[in-house]
């Protein structure tokens, strides 16, 4: 063979090697779970096992799991820093998820995790005494990662006595980062029941859907919703939020795989058909799965004697209301907190909005004439006030009637495995969580091909501690003979296969599965931060604590949410920022922060840039298209949304008004544009 065909054909091998898929990056899957129980105000039952729960399913499909029990504040915060650290070390082509079971509180638009040592005697305490949710999800989105997943299982009634109005009660409206799902047990501005001994009914039904295999997030978290609802006979409705395309599983079906009745192909179908053509069982366990503002409203239209009207009313107004809070919020202007006391004059953040107000330095009443803000909301329905003005929104009351069970052809009954679980042993071992007897998978069930072996490079370390590996084959199934244990994808003979079935000896080998916990290593022992034995190592993410650099607020289009999510047929006004202008003197009068708004357009309104700390809206799935611009402004590129509503007269539907349509409530605004600026009577 001649040189040069000897250089071509190593050309052609170095091509062939690199465009094969055993050349492809590895998926790695790293968790962080945490249970907190032993509050001083009032311990919680089920959380350190639901925890425990969820950290072994999460090791089943692979992930390295860092598992912490009952961490104080300091604790708290340095285990997520170091979370964030390891995650970042990792590389870009990862899989991070963090669950908290626990208290969480919101604070003027923010959610905060409470580790249990928190004293909180008033609401300005959450924020000193808690640890704040964006501040971390701003640091996992900062990584650029393939897939985000936040999961708290800690909307509770507060257990803290405090002086002064508290409060709202739940947790707040948000919006997810980039590539990331960001899920709740209960909506927004309601709160869960504590359950019983055992398990809780969210962790339960989060750890029987991932099992089930080959579901899609979105998919995943809507049957989370309807298991948890039939559990509880709807006192509790788990919401969620994506703003992520990539394709992702926890686990794969195998062509083994018995067909289920509840195929996602199916639920999509029915999600996709009329509610006045569904019946009204079906019509509310769709309008529960789908989870959007039009699902509810469409809801009650068609079925306004219904027995369920008063829950989906219910679950509507809390919608609305947290929808108008949030955009108040990421609006920041007297104006905004006004326009939401005009709104919601008894609302659940009626504090908040006074307590912002008082901070601008401006009044808290309102002058006789302001331009009030435009919400991407309709205003509330004269009957849904009763629901908001409430202290607490629970779906235990017996004013709401029990929902029906959903059809098995969109809901098949849970495992009885799963049911039946009991409760383990207590551990022994300092911020250990327990370990639950494993429920063997079944044999069609395995993890994707594109994941890493568990002992090549999934496994996090910590500084000063051993890498925490999850032991081959300890996850319930096989891995591929041509995978080696150790080592990295370029020594792999062969492409794993699709599927890694679990053989009837191995389910015998290995009833129960161990969860890898961090072995925890000395910091400086003071009285907040305890004992050596488990303290934890220092960080070493130097922009774990640092926000990004924030995008103008209001540029992206006004969101729709899947699952808790707004889903408008009509593309309702963005909130705009205000020139407020005096009527004696007549001269603009421009807003406190006025100085950190940056002109985004070639009108005399600039767009407002971003609070600080708070991530400006992002466009997750089935947002709706902007409203167009005004004639003196440039108009901006239009993004390609999937699953845009089609535009619609700007009606809302009531189901007590003859046809179930109805205009909304027009808003006071005696302004008007003069010479490029808003000027008011």
């Amino acid at each position: 063979m001649s040189r040069i065909s000897r250089i071509l054909l190593s050309f052609l091998f170095l091509f062939a090697a690199a465009s094969s898929p055993s050349a492809a990056p590895l998926e790695k899957r790293l968790a962080l779970v945490i249970g907190n129980a032993s509050y001083k105000a009032k311990p919680l039952k089920t959380t350190v096992n639901d925890a425990a729960l969820i950290a072994q399913t999460l090791q089943a499909a692979g992930f390295s799991v860092v598992g912490v029990r009952d961490p104080d504040g300091g604790l708290l915060r340095q285990t997520f820093r170091d979370f964030v650290d390891n995650v970042a070390k990792a590389g870009p082509d990862v899989v991070a998820v963090v669950y908290f079971a626990g208290y969480g509180l919101q604070f003027e638009g923010e959610n905060y995790l409470v580790p249990i040592d928190a004293n909180i005697g008033e609401a300005s305490d959450v924020p000193l005494r808690a640890l704040r949710l964006s501040e971390q999800t701003q640091a996992l989105a900062a990584l650029h990662l393939k897939t985000t997943f936040i999961i708290l299982d800690a909307a509770r009634a507060s257990p803290f006595v405090m002086s002064g109005p508290p409060p709202a009660g739940g947790l707040a409206w948000v919006e997810p980062e980039t590539n990331s799902l960001i899920a709740f047990n209960a909506a927004p501005g309601s709160v869960a029941q504590e359950g019983g001994d055992g398990y809780g009914p969210y962790a339960k039904a989060l750890a029987e859907m991932i099992r089930q295999g080959s579901l899609s997030p979105g998919n995943l978290f809507d049957r989370v919703r309807l298991r948890v609802s039939e559990l509880t006979k709807g006192t509790q409705v788990p919401w969620d939020a994506l703003n992520n395309e990539t394709q992702f599983v926890f686990f794969e079906r195998g062509p083994g795989a018995p067909p289920r009745a509840d195929s996602a192909e199916h639920a999509a179908w029915m999600r996709s058909q009329p509610m006045r053509s569904l019946g009204a069982h079906d019509a509310y366990t769709v309008a529960l799965m789908r989870d959007t503002f039009d699902a509810y409203a469409d809801f009650l239209a068609e079925y306004r004697h219904d027995p369920m009207t008063k829950r989906v009313r219910a679950l509507l107004a809390a919608r609305r209301e947290a929808i108008t809070w949030q955009r108040t919020y990421q609006a920041n202007i007297p104006a905004a907190y006004w326009s939401y006391l005009k709104r919601y004059p008894r609302g659940p953040h009626m504090a908040d909005a006074r307590r912002v107000l008082t901070r601008l330095g401006a009044a808290i009443t309102p002058p006789s004439k302001f331009a009030a803000m435009e919400y991407d909301v309709p205003p509330p329905l004269p009957n849904e006030l009763e629901y908001i003005e409430r202290t607490v929104l629970a779906f235990d009351d017996p004013a709401f009637e029990p929902p029906p069970p959903p059809s098995g052809y969109l809901l098949q009954p849970p495992p009885p495995e799963l049911l039946a679980l009991e409760s383990p042993a207590a551990s022994s071992g300092a911020h250990t969580l327990p370990v639950p007897a494993f429920v063997p998978l079944p044999v069609y069930i395995g993890v994707p091909a594109d994941m890493a072996p568990p002992n090549s490079g999934n496994a996090l370390t910590l500084a000063n501690t051993a890498p925490i590996d999850v032991p081959t084959n300890a996850v319930g199934h096989a891995v591929s003979s041509s995978i080696p244990s150790t080592g990295s994808a370029d020594n792999r003979s062969s492409p794993a296969p699709a599927v890694n079935p679990v053989t009837s000896e191995e389910i015998k080998a290995r009833p129960s599965l161990p969860v890898p916990m961090v072995p925890l290593t000395p910091l400086t022992p003071t009285d907040s931060n305890p004992p050596a034995a488990w303290g934890i190592g220092p960080p070493a993410l130097a922009t774990s604590n640092e926000a990004p650099t924030p995008a103008p607020a209001m540029l992206a289009p006004q969101p729709t949410y899947r699952s808790g999510r707004l889903a408008l047929r009509t593309p309702l006004p963005i909130p705009r920022p205000v020139t407020l202008v005096p009527p004696a003197s007549g001269l603009p009068l421009r807003s406190p922060r006025a100085a950190a708004l940056s002109p985004q357009t070639t009108g005399s309104n600039p767009l407002p840039a971003a609070r600080p700390g708070v991530p400006a809206p992002t466009p997750a799935r089935n947002r709706p298209k902007p409203i167009p611009p005004a004639a003196n402004q440039a108009k901006q590129p239009a993004t390609p949304v999937r699953n845009t509503p089609a535009p619609a007269p700007p009606l809302e539907r009531d189901p007590e008004v003859e046809g179930g349509v109805s205009p909304p409530a027009a808003e006071e605004n005696p302004c008007r544009p003069v010479d490029g600026r808003l000027v008011c009577n």
